[in-house]
C-alpha cells in the first residue's frame, strides 16, 4: 500500500521527492488538466485555422507521439504525423490545401525546422500554419513574422510529459476530438489521492521485477504500429533509461490499446519507476549526444557508404545480450515490414525492440545509450529511391540529413560503449539474410 507521506508529497508537487535537480522546473504536468481543460480549450478551439480538413503535424518525440495516441481513437481522421526526415516519405508530400502544425518545445528541433521550411516552399499558406512551442523559442519569432497562429506551451514540463498540454490537445482537436469529448475522456487525469495511490502501487509492483538495475515494462500493443504504445514506450524508456539503469519496454501481447484517459497515470508511473531506480526522471543526458554531431556532419559531404561489419560477431552478441534493438532508417510506410522483422528477430535472438529513425533518437535513443549496457544495436539504413533536393534555405538535402542522423547515432552508440552495427540496404527485408533469420 502506498506510503501516505509520499502520496502527500506528490499531491503537493514536491520536487525534492525525485533524484537530481531538474524536478524543480519539470512538474508543471501535474496540473495540466486544471490549466488546459477549462476555458483555455474553448478559446483555442475557436481560433484554430480550419479551412482544410487535411492536417500535417511536424514534430518529434514528445511533440508528436501524443498526437498518435489521440489519433488511435479517431481512425477516420485526416491528421498525418510526420515524425521523420526520410526523403522518400517527404518527396511524396503536397502541403497545399492543408493545415500544418509545427511542434517543437525548444524551437530548435532540426526535423521540425527543415520540414516547416520544406512545407512553406511547397504549398503551405502561412494562414494555415499553427506553431506550438515554448515561450521565447525561435519559433515564436518565426510564427509572428509569418502572421501564423502561435500557441505557447508550458516551459515547466518536458516534452514526454506534455500530452495534456497544447502539444497534445491541439493535435487532438485536428484528429477529430471535440472540446466536450476531450473533457469527458480526460476527466480521470485530474490529480487526486486515488490516482496517486494507484500509480504508486503500480510502479512499486513493476519495480519488484528489476534485477541488476534493469527491468522489462510490458506493452500490450506494438509501438511500431500503435500510436498509444509508441507514446508509452518513449515515456518509460526516456524517463528511466540512464546511469546504466532502466525499464525496457517490450511487446508482451498484441491487440491491446492505450486510452488518453490513462495518460496522467502513465506519467506518474514512469516518474515513479525512475524514483525506484534512483535516476532523474526529467533529464535526457544521452539524447543530446547524437544530435550535436549531426550539424558538424552536415557542414561537409554526407556519404552513403556501407561499413565493413563483422556479421558473425554481431550474431553472437545478439544471442547473448539483455536486449537488442533494430534502428531502422526507412520511410514511414515500412512500419508493417519492420514489425514483422522485429518479431522474427526476437524469435531468433531473444528480447528485441525496434523503431524508425530518427523518431527513436528523441525517445528510446536515451535508453539505448544511457540504460543497461548489455544492448546490441543493428542499424538498417534504406537507400532512398527519390532524387536529392536541397531543403529551402539550407545547403543540404533530406538525403544528407537522414544519413547524418543515422551516422551520428551510430557514433553516439559507440562512444557509449554499446555494440552497434550499420548496414545500408535497398530494402529492409534484406535484414533477414544479415541476421540469419
Amino acid at each position: 500500500m502506498a506510503d501516505s507521506t509520499t502520496v502527500q508529497r506528490l499531491l503537493a508537487a514536491d520536487p525534492t521527492l525525485f533524484e537530481g535537480a531538474t524536478a524543480t522546473h519539470s512538474l508543471g504536468w501535474l496540473r495540466h488538466p486544471e490549466r488546459y481543460l477549462g476555458s483555455w480549450l474553448d478559446e483555442i478551439g475557436a481560433v484554430l485555422p480550419t479551412r482544410y480538413s487535411r492536417t500535417f503535424l511536424l514534430g518529434m518525440g514528445g511533440s508528436s507521439s501524443p498526437a498518435r495516441l489521440y489519433s488511435d481513437w479517431r481512425p477516420d481522421n485526416e491528421l498525418t504525423v510526420l515524425d521523420t526526415s526520410n526523403p522518400d516519405t517527404i518527396a511524396a508530400l503536397d502541403f497545399s490545401g492543408s493545415t500544418v502544425i509545427a511542434s517543437s518545445k525548444s524551437g530548435g528541433t532540426i526535423e521540425t525546422q527543415t520540414l516547416l521550411a520544406h512545407a512553406l516552399a511547397n504549398g503551405l499558406d502561412p494562414a494555415d500554419l499553427v506553431i506550438i512551442t515554448d515561450p521565447g523559442s525561435p519559433m515564436v519569432e518565426l510564427g509572428s513574422s509569418l502572421n501564423a497562429l502561435v500557441i505557447e506551451g508550458d516551459p515547466n514540463t518536458g516534452g514526454r510529459f506534455s500530452s495534456l498540454s497544447p502539444f497534445g490537445l491541439v493535435p487532438a482537436l485536428y484528429a477529430g476530438w471535440s472540446v466536450d469529448d476531450l473533457r469527458t475522456e480526460l476527466a480521470p487525469c485530474f490529480l487526486d489521492e486515488n490516482l496517486v495511490i494507484r500509480s504508486l502501487d503500480e510502479a512499486a509492483q513493476l519495480a519488484t521485477t528489476v534485477v541488476d538495475g534493469h527491468g522489462f515494462f510490458p506493452l500490450v500493443a506494438d509501438p511500431i504500429t500503435s500510436g498509444g504504445a509508441l507514446w508509452l514506450e518513449q515515456l518509460v524508456a526516456e524517463t528511466t533509461g540512464k546511469s546504466g539503469r532502466g525499464m525496457i519496454p517490450v511487446l508482451e501481447e498484441r491487440g491491446g490499446s492505450y486510452r488518453p484517459a490513462d495518460m496522467q497515470r502513465h506519467h506518474l508511473v514512469a516518474a515513479l519507476l525512475a524514483w525506484h531506480l534512483g535516476v532523474d526522471p526529467f533529464n535526457q543526458p544521452n539524447v543530446e549526444s547524437a544530435k550535436k554531431d549531426v550539424f558538424s556532419l552536415l557542414k561537409g559531404a554526407v556519404a552513403w557508404t556501407s561499413r565493413d561489419e563483422d556479421i558473425d560477431a554481431m550474431r553472437n552478441l545478439l544471442a547473448n545480450s539483455t536486449y537488442n534493438v533494430l534502428q531502422v532508417y526507412a520511410p514511414l510506410d515500412t512500419s508493417d515490414q519492420l514489425s514483422a522483422l522485429r518479431t522474427r528477430t526476437e524469435v531468433r535472438y531473444g528480447v528485441t525492440t525496434a523503431n524508425l529513425g530518427p523518431r527513436y533518437l528523441h525517445s528510446t535513443g536515451q535508453l539505448h545509450k544511457g540504460g543497461p549496457a548489455s544492448v546490441v544495436g543493428v542499424q538498417l539504413v534504406q537507400r532512398p529511391r527519390s532524387e536529392p533536393i536541397r531543403i529551402s534555405g539550407r545547403k543540404y538535402s533530406f538525403h544528407d540529413l537522414h544519413m547524418a542522423q543515422a551516422t551520428s547515432d551510430y557514433r553516439a552508440m559507440q562512444n557509449a560503449k554499446r555494440p552497434v552495427f550499420q548496414f545500408i540496404v535497398d530494402n529492409i527485408d534484406e535484414a533477414a539474410g544479415i541476421l540469419d533469420l
